[in-house]
């Protein structure tokens, strides 16, 4: 998963979609108050009060600036209008990034909730900026002729936002988007708070854990009540999905944790879809996606669809055989099963391979903990982009939280990043990466946060160091790219549908031994064998393309939410979308659209997931080519496609590392290969 924000800015900028503030040189005065406000990084140490205040100064900053805007005369200038639209957008967003997490990490749960409580009304200023037509009007005066195109680029897209969010609309209209604006804000923050605190206490019997590693059984030990007790934290739930033997122990974690949010996100997500239907027919289209694909790479929501069906097509035959081996081998195992259901692929696949492949989840976890995950994670960053990691003295809000510097090996600061990497009470329960300040070149440092949800000590999962490898991915994304000349062209305003690109690309290396052997080794401190990585390779593909098939399976759900009137029943939407792609049918006693918080956040187009995919194997063609660990490839890589940010278009990106336009090819071969 990408930055949680995503969802609270979408509300925050209301239909101009910006995905991170703007900031450029302004007169001393208005940049020294600006930088003096963000200085200050209230995330340790508040209270209910304290939060609400902080909150209040940033709605009367911001204010300020934008009665200002609005009132300049004269020419209109970059150097000017520009600007000062850049700092206004800058104080107000780096302003909602410290509420929004605060909201999301605060150990205190008073501050978590005031923290919330102000997300509606910082929306609502968004929302006015976004249709005020006094800054459109000074935008749009602004002499083209003679910009640079990195910066002529920045502001034409600007003016797209602009229109798209209703800019152009008479009065009554403008009112109508801004009040719906309000509300789908409301309503998202509704929707991620109820998946948010369902923790989950799901009971089993200690007999019920049959196979699960020994570290899992040391750590849960039965209660008073005699029963052990299992959260939804992905340390606590996904481990009985992996290794459970007893099937019905393997459903019973499946189904609960497919019901998180549930049944009270079923009227909440009912209330989202339509108010943003409203909102998409207010400003003159047939639906929401397809306003919110319309500034996107892919288009339309009609593209979207044919590409998951493309996809479709290369990914059934390998995605077919694969499921009718392993239902031949879950017989073999379970002869009562004539069907594999959701709650069976994990675990059957895990046996297969085994018998197979001689690999095993469970000896693959020995070689990983999150320390040396996280050692590992540093030094691939460092060999590849000439990065050296330090440790930033500076507050936190929980003892588990560390704090870090990244710099150029003996040179610049580039960033600095805060890991929140551990389950506790109250905390954001996925994964995720923050940002908390927008980097401009020679005015502020870029600061970000990963969120995450890992065992703190003992072994973890391959695929978790997998997933702390992506979340970095979009953490030095942001860094690198916060050094331009406006915020406004830092990566959060990439389009969508790139976002997750770079950072799947960077999930090619936890499955490279050379990277492996740096790290990965059991507890008696000896590296992971090259056998045991060459067979991880081997079974890889295995169950890839159905993997593959079960995300486009969600990202139907996901377009066909937003591509109609929402009249629609959920549960039988959902489950006519998910088996129209997946190998296994869908659980009817799950809910599994009430947990899905991309509902929210990416809305309509969470087939971003599939087409980021799509380009990340096709920059991989690169490294493939001329050796994964090589740092020529990998330097020209940081330069043309993370640093420059959102200040080009991705197919240009895309364009000058590989010398030529995307293909899908690459993706199409990995699919069909077996």
């Amino acid at each position: 998963m990408h930055t949680s924000r995503r969802s609270l800015m979408a509300g925050l900028m209301a239909a101009t979609f910006f995905t991170a503030p703007s900031f450029a040189a302004t007169k001393a005065g208005p940049d020294a108050e600006v930088l003096a406000f963000l200085a200050i990084r209230p995330l340790t140490g508040q209270t209910a009060a304290s939060v609400t205040k902080r909150a209040d100064a940033l709605l009367a900053l911001s204010t300020k600036l934008k009665v200002a805007l609005e009132a300049r005369k004269g020419p209109a200038t970059i150097a000017g209008d520009f600007a000062a639209f850049d700092t206004l957008v800058m104080v107000l967003g780096d302003g909602l990034n410290d509420m929004y997490l605060l909201s999301q990490t605060a150990t205190d749960k008073a501050v978590r909730d005031a923290a919330e409580a102000v997300l509606p009304k910082l929306s609502d200023l968004g929302t006015s900026i976004s249709l005020s037509r006094p800054i459109y009007d000074r935008l749009s005066a602004i002499p083209q002729k003679g910009l640079d195109a990195k910066t002529l680029f920045t502001l034409q897209k600007v003016l797209t936002n602009y229109k798209l969010a209703g800019v152009d609309k008479d009065a009554a209209t403008r009112a109508k988007v801004t009040k719906l604006q309000t509300e789908i804000t409301e309503i998202g923050i509704k929707f991620g708070a109820n998946i948010r605190d369902d923790k989950g206490d799901l009971t089993f019997k200690p007999e019920d854990l049959k196979g699960l590693p020994q570290d899992y059984l040391d750590a849960h030990k039965p209660g008073a009540d005699g029963l052990i007790h299992v959260t939804y934290d992905y340390p606590d739930i996904f481990p009985l999905m992996d290794f459970a033997d007893v099937r019905a122990t393997r459903k019973k974690a499946v189904t609960g944790f497919a019901n998180r949010g549930y049944p009270a996100n079923e009227a909440v997500l009912k209330s989202l879809l339509e108010k943003r239907y409203e909102l998409a027919t207010t400003l003159g289209y047939p639906d929401y996606a397809t306003l919110i694909t319309a500034d996107k790479m892919i288009g339309s929501p009609q593209r979207a669809a044919q590409f998951l069906e493309d996809v479709n097509v290369a990914a059934k035959p390998a995605a077919d055989a694969d499921y009718a081996e392993l239902l031949a081998f879950a017989k073999t195992v379970d002869p009562t099963i004539t069907t594999l259901e959701r709650y069976d692929g994990s675990y059957m696949a895990n046996k297969l391979r085994i018998q197979k492949y001689a690999v095993d989840a469970e000896e693959v976890r020995q070689y990983f903990t999150y320390d040396k995950t996280r050692k590992g994670i540093f030094g691939l960053i460092s060999d590849l982009f000439g990065a050296e990691f330090k440790p930033w003295a500076t507050p936190v809000w929980d003892k588990s939280v560390t704090a870090w510097e990244l710099h150029d090996k003996g040179g610049a600061l580039i960033g600095r990043f805060y890991l929140d990497m551990h389950p506790r009470e109250g905390k954001y329960n996925h994964a995720a990466q923050f940002p908390i300040r927008t980097g401009v070149k020679g005015k502020q440092t870029p600061i970000g946060a990963l969120i995450c949800n890992f065992p703190a000590t003992g072994p973890m999962d391959h695929e978790d160091a997998e997933t702390f490898l992506h979340e970095f991915g979009h953490l030095i994304h942001s860094l690198y790219s916060g050094h331009t000349q406006y915020a406004n062209q830092s990566m959060g305003n990439l389009q969508w549908d790139f976002i997750e690109a770079p950072s799947q690309l960077l999930e090619e290396w936890t499955w490279d031994y050379d990277t492996l052997k740096t790290f990965a080794s059991n507890p008696k401190g000896e590296p992971i064998p090259k056998a045991l990585v060459d067979k991880m390779n081997a079974g890889r593909r295995f169950g890839e393309p159905g993997k593959w098939k079960r995300q486009l399976g969600l990202a139907a759900v996901s377009l066909n939410f937003y591509n109609r009137k929402p009249d629609f029943d959920l549960s039988q939407m959902y489950w006519t979308q998910i088996e129209r792609y997946s190998n296994y049918p869908a659980m009817r006693e799950a809910h599994d659209y009430a947990g899905f918080g991309h509902l929210d956040g990416y809305s309509a187009i969470y087939y971003t997931y599939v087409w980021s995919k799509a380009i990340a194997l096709d920059l991989f063609t690169q490294f493939k080519a001329q050796g994964m660990r090589n740092p020529a490839v990998a330097m020209k890589y940081r330069k043309l496609v993370l640093e420059p940010g959102g200040s080009q278009d991705a197919n240009v990106l895309i364009q000058n590392f590989l010398g030529r336009p995307l293909s899908l090819e690459a993706f199409k071969t990995a699919l069909q290969t077996k």
